[in-house]
């Protein structure tokens, strides 16, 4: 389920993007890179966006139910912490109601600590290409194109709490596309990717099947996942077909460093 980084909507109050504090997360606010090292950890320590606005979060959930009704208020995670440090990236999640991460996300209440973290898969052809995906009119993304992923969620944690984002990234690989993270090649590593507020975290496949035959393959999963989430399968070959495509941010960011260090 990718309900990601999208346009902002009206919600009860005047919306707007809160700053973020450069000395809470030690990436660069606009940033890339490929890191060895990833550890997730989950914290069950309380999130005060949600504990002091629970009453107005109630409502503003309700009215944006109202508008579509697919939204379900199930738990995810939310980013608290981000670090890098000479042994890798390191990053602390604590497990919320999809309500509270909305009413953060729709901009109606200011927390610096938090970004919207989330995997992503970078599946490329035999060519080279990256296949993205369109989302359907009814989600948050409605119409944009991104890389297949989702919310990270209770399923991915370990029993010492730390998070199992590999786990994440196949299973709504899977789940949206039909592709088995076990078919492709994986490449070592993750690519981290931050843009204003959201953070990927990022792990690049490899497929023997061209481009075409690709496509194909996730269009029939699709059709297969019964959840239409998604429309469409959309082949991007050089950084000039990200301008061609309304591509969600963080996605343009990594698959325009990708095909472009492949010149």
């Amino acid at each position: 389920m990718r309900r990601g980084p999208a346009r902002f909507d009206a919600c009860d109050k005047v919306c707007h993007e809160p700053h973020m504090s450069a000395s809470r997360h030690s990436l660069s606010r606009d940033g890339l890179l490929r890191t060895d090292s990833l550890r997730l950890a989950a914290t069950g320590a309380p999130w005060p966006l949600a504990v002091e606005n629970a009453a107005a979060i109630a409502a503003h959930f309700a009215n944006r139910r109202a508008a579509n009704p697919s939204f379900y208020d199930g738990q995810v995670f939310v980013l608290r912490k981000l670090a890098q440090d000479a042994a890798g990236i390191t990053a602390t999640l604590s497990l919320e109601r999809f309500s509270s991460f909305l009413y953060w996300r729709d901009g109606c209440a200011e927390d610096d600590a938090t970004l919207d973290g989330f995997g992503a898969a970078l599946v490329r052809s035999a060519e080279g290409h990256v296949l993205a995906v369109r989302a359907a009119a009814d989600t948050l993304n409605a119409g944009r194109v991104y890389l297949p992923g989702g919310f990270i969620d209770a399923r991915d944690v370990r029993d010492d709490g730390t998070i199992d984002i590999d786990a994440s990234i196949a299973r709504e690989l899977a789940e949206e596309t039909g592709l088995d993270a076990h078919t492709l090649q994986r490449v070592p590593g993750y690519i981290i990717a931050r843009h204003g507020r959201f953070c990927c975290f990022g792990v690049e496949f490899r497929s023997s099947l061209s481009a075409a035959m690709l496509r194909n393959e996730m269009l029939s999963g699709m059709a297969h996942a019964g959840d239409g989430e998604l429309t469409d399968v959309i082949v991007i070959e050089d950084e000039n077909d990200l301008a061609h495509h309304d591509v969600l941010d963080y996605a343009r960011l990594v698959v325009g460093s990708v095909l472009g260090a492949q010149r």
